[in-house]
């Protein structure tokens, strides 16, 4: 996605542009994990009939003066007059005008199992934490809740708000703790392995999930990080084209 990406035909009262965070090279579809989650729910709106939407990649080391009026952080949605930039506030604008497919959740117990996951990364990649230990305990409790549901996703076999919010962060947390980390989902973690495997199989997440190299740009371009020797970030930045983390273990 190089710009700008246009979804379906274009209906005034029903469009809506969606500015997303620009990648490595200034201009194609970047690794922000909020910027994938708005992306999946348009999408899923779009593919009901609901609206129409267009993708537009910006470069925050220079972004263009017709962004920079409306907001200084991504991600942005645009529909006719209305400006938004608060992630949840755009959810919410997005389901109270454009109603089909319904995607609330009501499920406190999938909500819980979620809730720290991402915190313990962001903790462990920033070496905040310098063990693994407080990641894989919050993933152990949302395996224990993904191995003891029926459905697909988090609350039913179809993505609502709540897998839009976690499975662009599990991916990350998969791609870039293994680069930097040299951390593996554990494969006894049978239910979130599952849980990504269900994803990789639905096209609203593959179209809109970034490669495995912006997403890692995304962190090492975080002064928190610590950088990648030079041989390993060539490796994965910069050796072969753009390469997407669908894999999963085979069951036992």
């Amino acid at each position: 996605m190089a710009g700008e990406k246009e979804e379906n035909s274009v209906s005034p009262s029903n469009h809506l542009e969606l500015f997303v965070k620009a990648g490595k090279d200034g201009e194609n579809y970047g690794g922000c994990p909020q910027c994938q989650r708005q992306f999946m729910v348009l999408l899923m709106k779009a593919n009901a009939g609901e609206l129409t939407f267009k993708v537009k990649t910006v470069n925050m080391m220079k972004p263009p003066a017709e962004f920079k009026k409306m907001s200084s952080r991504l991600p942005v949605l645009v529909h006719g007059s209305e400006v938004l930039s608060d992630p949840d506030e755009m959810i919410q604008y997005v389901d109270e005008h454009f109603p089909y497919p319904p995607m609330a959740y009501n499920n406190e117990e999938a909500a819980q199992a979620c809730i720290d996951v991402f915190s313990k990364f962001s903790f462990y990649i920033k070496d905040v934490s310098h063990s693994s230990a407080p990641l894989i305990a919050e993933m152990r409790k949302l395996n224990a809740y993904l191995e003891g549901s029926k459905h697909k996703f988090l609350c039913r076999d179809i993505p609502d708000h709540l897998d839009c919010l976690m499975l662009p962060k599990l991916q990350h947390i998969r791609v870039v703790a293994s680069a930097v980390k040299d951390f593996t989902i554990p494969v006894e973690f049978r239910g979130l392995w599952r849980y990504l495997a269900n994803a990789y199989e639905y096209d609203v997440f593959r179209q809109t999930c970034p490669s495995d190299q912006e997403i890692i740009y995304h962190w090492l371009s975080k002064p928190e990080v610590a950088p990648l020797p030079k041989a390993k970030e060539h490796l994965h930045l910069t050796d072969g084209g753009p390469r997407y983390s669908f894999d999963v273990p085979k069951a036992n």
